[in-house]
């Protein structure tokens, strides 16, 4: 007759031969997990890329189709406060104030405007209340400033830091005002 400590550790070997056998296949599933999320990522980049070449191409105040949600992204030149979650920020021009920026746009303009210097992209992130350990926020982060720049919001110095235009923080737009909009005020 076998012992019971014997039989434990039979049954103890098998516990753990399962264990490895499930964190194996936890892990290739893990994988998959992060690669699926990079691929929808890089759709989604691609596609508001996509979104605002089209609307540059087409005349002004040209609505441009998003196909997520059947939202609509405004064209260069939209003139009201943006509503939509794709919608793309109007050109910069004179007398035109941070609302017509909509969403995380205006987020990422008001946290320039309201920093003292000029802000890379992980002190944009940390401004705009989004975690900037995570590479892929600081990336969005990013991408909108690069967006704000391409339409005149913004300009980018050689070191890759964002300030305000000078004209644009005019009308409508103040320090104050991006303070208020900064759910992580004082962190710049």
């Amino acid at each position: 007759m076998p012992s019971v400590l014997g039989l434990m550790e039979q049954r103890e070997a098998r516990a753990r031969q399962d264990l490895e056998s499930w964190t194996e296949v936890l892990e290739q599933a893990q994988a998959e997990v992060d690669a699926a999320r990079e691929r929808v990522e890089r759709a989604r980049v691609g596609r508001e890329e996509l979104v605002s070449v089209l609307a540059g191409e087409g005349p002004v105040n040209t609505p441009v189709p998003v196909p997520s949600g059947g939202e609509m992204a405004a064209a260069v030149g939209s003139s009201g406060p943006g509503a939509g979650r794709g919608e793309r920020p109007p050109v910069w021009r004179s007398g035109v104030g941070e609302e017509v920026l909509s969403g995380l746009y205006r987020e990422v303009f008001a946290a320039v405007v309201a920093a003292s210097r000029p802000v890379n992209g992980v002190e944009l992130t940390r401004a705009v209340g989004r975690e900037a350990e995570i590479k892929n926020e600081v990336e969005k982060i990013r991408h909108r400033a690069y967006v704000l720049e391409k339409r005149g919001w913004l300009v980018r110095a050689e070191d890759g830091r964002f300030m305000p235009v000078p004209g644009a923080v005019g009308r409508g737009v103040s320090p104050a005002s991006a303070e208020r909009l900064r759910p992580g005020a004082g962190t710049v």
